[in-house]
C-alpha cells in the first residue's frame, strides 16, 4: 500500500508533493529535490519541541514535510542547516526555555554557513510578528494551523525571502488530517479533536488552538488501521485539548470511537488525553470496564481540591462530582490508575483552599500527578485580576503538594511488589554502573529491569515481576521476552 495521502482524508497540506522533482547530482551522486527554480540538496534539521503531546504530533508532521524537501533530522544543533522550534505557551517554564534557546541561536548565523531558523507552535501563534521583529536571527514564524504551509515557508526562505510570519486560522467546519510518523517506534499520537470551548480562566488554549473541531470517526479508524497494518503501530494515544468532547458536532462520541478501535487486530493499547471532568460520561466510564485494549490509565485533571478555587477557575464541576467520577471509574475497572494536574497558588488562594487540595490528594489516591505553580497567561481572565499571593508562597505550596503526593504514591505503589506486568520497553540507562532497561506498563507506571547482556530489548514487550516499588518507579525481574510484536497477549 502506498503512503500517498488519500483524498478522503482531506490532507491538503501535502499536495505540494506533486510539484517536487528530483535529480541526481553528477559529481556527488546525491539526490537533489527541485521545486521551481530552487534546488534542495541533502540538508539537516534540528528540532526542539516544548509542551504537550499535541506539539509532539505536530513536530512529527513538520518532519514529514521536511523529509520531502531532502532534510534529515540531526540531534546536533551545530550540524543543522535548519533550526526549528515548536513552542508552548501553556506553561511559563516552557516559555522561558524557548526564549533562552532562541537567544542562543544568534551565534549560529555566520557568513560561512547559512543557517535558517524558524519557530512554530503556541508562542508563534500569538507573538509571531513580534518574535521575527525582536530576534534578528529568526527567519520566520508560524502558528498551528499553518503547519502544512511549512514547505512554502522553506521554499520562500531558500529563495531569498525571510523575516516573515504566517498565521492562518483554520476557518473550515471540518477537521480532517492524516497522522504522520517518522520515528520508527510502535507508538503513535493520533489527533482526533483540536481546540477547546471551555475557556477556563487560567488557560490560553482557546486563543492558541481555537474552538473545538472533531475528525470523523470513519476517518480516524482508517488512519489507525493504516498505522497498525503498514507502520507496525501497536500503541496509540488519542489527542485533544478536551478529548472527551470528541464528536459532539457530528453526533459521535469518544466512547463509540474507543469501542471501534478495540476491534482493530494487533492494536494492543489505546490511550487518550487530555480529559475534562465535566465531559466524562457514564458511557465512557462503562467503556473502561469493557474494552480490552483500552489503557488501565486515565489522566483526569482536577487542578484544585477547593470548590471556591474551581469556581474561580471556571471548571464547571465540584470536588464531590470529581470524586464521584473516580468512584465510578474504579468500580467499572478495578485496575484503573488515575493521574491528575494540580495548580498551586491560584490567584488569591487562601491557606484553607490550599489545605483542601491536600485533602483531595489524600482522598483521591492518585498514582501520580503533574503539579505547577500558577503563572499568568496574557489574555486570560486569571491574569487580569488582583492577586495577593507572592511567588515565594506559590513555591512553598507547590513543594508541599509534591511532598504530600509522594507520600500518597508510596502508599499506593507499595502494593505492587510481587505483581506481574507486561511492559513496552522504551529506554535504557545505567543505574549504579549496571545497564538497566526501562518500560511503561499498560497503566503508565515506569519499571526498570536488568536483562541479558547480549540482548537489545528496545521496543520489545516483556513480562516482568515487580520486585521493588518506590513512589516514582518500580524495579522488575524479567520473566519472558515477547520480542517487538505482542501476538495475542491481553494486557488487562
Amino acid at each position: 500500500m502506498s503512503d500517498t495521502i488519500s483524498p478522503a482524508l482531506g490532507d491538503q497540506g501535502f499536495k505540494y508533493e506533486s510539484l517536487l522533482k528530483t535529480k541526481i547530482d553528477e559529481e556527488s551522486g546525491e539526490k537533489i529535490v527541485v521545486k521551481g527554480d530552487v534546488e534542495f540538496p541533502p540538508r539537516k534539521v534540528w528540532m526542539q519541541t516544548y509542551g504537550c503531546q499535541m506539539n509532539v504530533a505536530d513536530s512529527d508532521r513538520m518532519v514529514a514535510h521536511l523529509k520531502n524537501l531532502n532534510f534529515d533530522v540531526t540531534t546536533e544543533q551545530e550540524q543543522a542547516d535548519l533550526v526549528l522550534f515548536n513552542t508552548c505557551a501553556i506553561r511559563d517554564k516552557a516559555n522561558q526555555k524557548f526564549y533562552s534557546h532562541l537567544g542562543e541561536t544568534k551565534r549560529l548565523k555566520s557568513k560561512e554557513k547559512k543557517v535558517v531558523i524558524g519557530a512554530g507552535g503556541c508562542i508563534a501563534e500569538t507573538e509571531g510578528k513580534e518574535l521575527v521583529k525582536k530576534y534578528s536571527q529568526l527567519d520566520f514564524a508560524f502558528g498551528h494551523d499553518s503547519i502544512d504551509l511549512l514547505p512554502e515557508m522553506i521554499f520562500r526562505t531558500y529563495a531569498g525571502d525571510n523575516k516573515f510570519s504566517i498565521n492562518t486560522w483554520d476557518r473550515t467546519n471540518d477537521y480532517s488530517i492524516q497522522t504522520r510518523i517518522n520515528h520508527g517506534t510502535p507508538q503513535a499520537y493520533v489527533n482526533i479533536i483540536k481546540g477547546c470551548d471551555k475557556f477556563c480562566s487560567y488557560c490560553i488554549v482557546p486563543f492558541t488552538r481555537g474552538r473545538e473541531k472533531s475528525r470523523k470517526t470513519v476517518e480516524i479508524l482508517k488512519d489507525v488501521s493504516r498505522l497498525v497494518e503498514y507502520s507496525g503501530i501497536q500503541e496509540i494515544t488519542l489527542l485533544g485539548q478536551n478529548v472527551n468532547s470528541f464528536g459532539k458536532e457530528n453526533g459521535e462520541s469518544l466512547a463509540q470511537l474507543l469501542y471501534q478501535l478495540g476491534e482493530i487486530k494487533d492494536l494492543k493499547i489505546v490511550r487518550y488525553t487530555t480529559s475534562h471532568p465535566y465531559d466524562v460520561s457514564d458511557e465512557l466510564i462503562e467503556a473502561h470496564g469493557k474494552i480490552e485494549n483500552l489503557s488501565n490509565h486515565l489522566h483526569l485533571p482536577v487542578q484544585s481540591g477547593s470548590n471556591t478555587v474551581l469556581k474561580r477557575m471556571l471548571r464547571e464541576y465540584s470536588v464531590d462530582h470529581y470524586l464521584g467520577l473516580l468512584e465510578k471509574l474504579r468500580s467499572s475497572n478495578p485496575n484503573i490508575v488515575i493521574s491528575t494536574d494540580i495548580i498551586a497558588g491560584f490567584p488569591n488562594e487562601t491557606q484553607q483552599e490550599h489545605q483542601e487540595t491536600l485533602d483531595l490528594l489524600e482522598k483521591a489516591k492518585f498514582d501520580f500527578i503533574y503539579s505547577y505553580a500558577f503563572s499568568p497567561r496574557k489574555g486570560t481572565k486569571a491574569a487580569r485580576g488582583s492577586d495577593f499571593l507572592t511567588k515565594e508562597v506559590r513555591g512553598e505550596r507547590l513543594r508541599e503538594i509534591q511532598k504530600f503526593q509522594l507520600d500518597v504514591q508510596q502508599q499506593v505503589r507499595s502494593k505492587l511488589v510481587g505483581k506481574k506486568m507486561t511492559v513496552l520497553v522504551d529506554g535504557v540507562g545505567n543505574m549504579g554502573g549496571v545497564k538497566r532497561w526501562k518500560g511503561r506498563t499498560n497503566c503508565m507506571r515506569i519499571v526498570h529491569f536488568e536483562g541479558s547482556s547480549d540482548l537489545n530489548y528496545m521496543w520489545n514487550w516483556v513480562d516482568l515481576e515487580i520486585t521493588e516499588s518506590t513512589a516514582l518507579s518500580c524495579q522488575g525481574k524479567i520473566l519472558k521476552n515477547h520480542g517487538r510484536h505482542l501476538v495475542s497477549q491481553i494486557l488487562r
